[in-house]
């Protein structure tokens, strides 16, 4: 434990925000040595195994830290945090732990495409242009799978919509170190944006708590052990199952949806100045996001001058500008 403890700690001295030094520097310290290649977008590519992968493993390497540089992080005998009187606005678990998992299961040689994608946190920018631009990378994936979400239980079924069928989630899940269930309570992260080119997609809990708060913590034996589930994963095992061309929104969901759209002015401006109760109520009771999770995302665009009120606009069809 000592030589991952130690890794995973160097990993969270890095403050990551998209595009900065600081992330540059992890990435040529942490990857580079594993013959990733870099894409047009900024996204880390690596494939192991067969020509054509089916499996693709996904994690991204920016963080939500306000700014560049580096930080001090301690371990008090089950958590990585930061020390208590840390000037950092957060952590940087969220995705540094999924990075970890994937640079482990690249040195175990598990099959599978690998792409530690760009810019997750500023609105999923890296996946956004794959899809987008060059979908024929995706064209003989069948799974994508995200290690990037909170707590030690979870494989995400629905992402705003459903992204993976049931029977896909409980092949995983069994694989998985035990507690994992289906858990349709997903946001978003990077392989949402692969759902009408990919038949599963999915994202799992790698043991961080308190993402995008200076209170986030990882919770070390959990991610080891899940490591340890993941470089044995039997891929043959996975159940592929759901249509990729298929919509499949909660009920609930869709009316609130069709309710926002039958009130919508002219602008989104408008439409969030004038209802701002309805669209609260939706952000945190369909969609799952609390106060913590809004204010850090606002304030880092903000700090970033690049906050726009018009990316609320993605919230109409199923999309957010920002990540679980």
């Amino acid at each position: 434990m000592n030589k991952d403890l130690d890794t995973l700690t160097s990993m969270l001295t890095y403050r990551r925000p998209a595009g900065s030094q600081t992330e540059a520097e992890f990435i040529d310290r942490f990857l580079m040595p594993l013959g990733v290649k870099k894409d047009q977008f900024g996204n880390l590519i690596k494939a192991i195994g067969e020509d054509n992968p089916t499996v693709l493993w996904s994690s991204h390497t920016d963080s939500v830290h306000f700014k560049g540089g580096y930080q001090k992080v301690e371990y008090d005998g089950k958590f990585l945090r930061l020390p208590q009187k840390s000037k950092s606005n957060c952590l940087g678990a969220d995705c540094a732990a999924g990075v970890w998992i994937m640079m482990e299961m690249i040195q175990a040689n598990v099959p599978g495409l690998y792409i530690f994608h760009a810019a997750e946190e500023i609105g999923t920018l890296g996946s956004t242009a794959i899809a987008e631009k060059t979908p024929e990378l995706l064209a003989n994936i069948k799974v994508a799978v995200a290690f990037d979400r909170r707590r030690t239980d979870s494989v995400i079924t629905h992402q705003g919509q459903r992204c993976c069928s049931d029977a896909f989630g409980k092949s995983i899940a069994a694989q998985l170190p035990e507690g994992y269930k289906l858990d349709p309570t997903g946001v978003l992260t990077d392989t949402k944006r692969y759902m009408k080119l990919v038949p599963e997609c999915s994202n799992l809990s790698v043991g961080y708590y308190d993402e995008h708060s200076p209170d986030e913590r990882q919770d070390v034996a959990h991610l080891i052990k899940l490591r340890d589930h993941m470089v044995k994963i039997d891929q043959s095992k996975f159940v592929i199952e759901r249509d990729p061309s298929k919509v499949d929104l909660p009920g609930s969901v869709l009316h609130k949806v069709a309710s926002f759209k039958r009130k919508q002015p002219t602008t989104v401006y408008d439409l969030v100045y004038s209802n701002p109760g309805p669209i609260a109520r939706f952000l945190e009771d369909e969609v799952g996001l609390g106060f913590n999770e809004v204010k850090s995302v606002i304030d880092y665009q903000i700090s970033k001058d690049r906050f726009d009120t018009d990316n609320l606009g993605d919230l109409f069809d199923g999309q957010l500008p920002f990540a679980s």
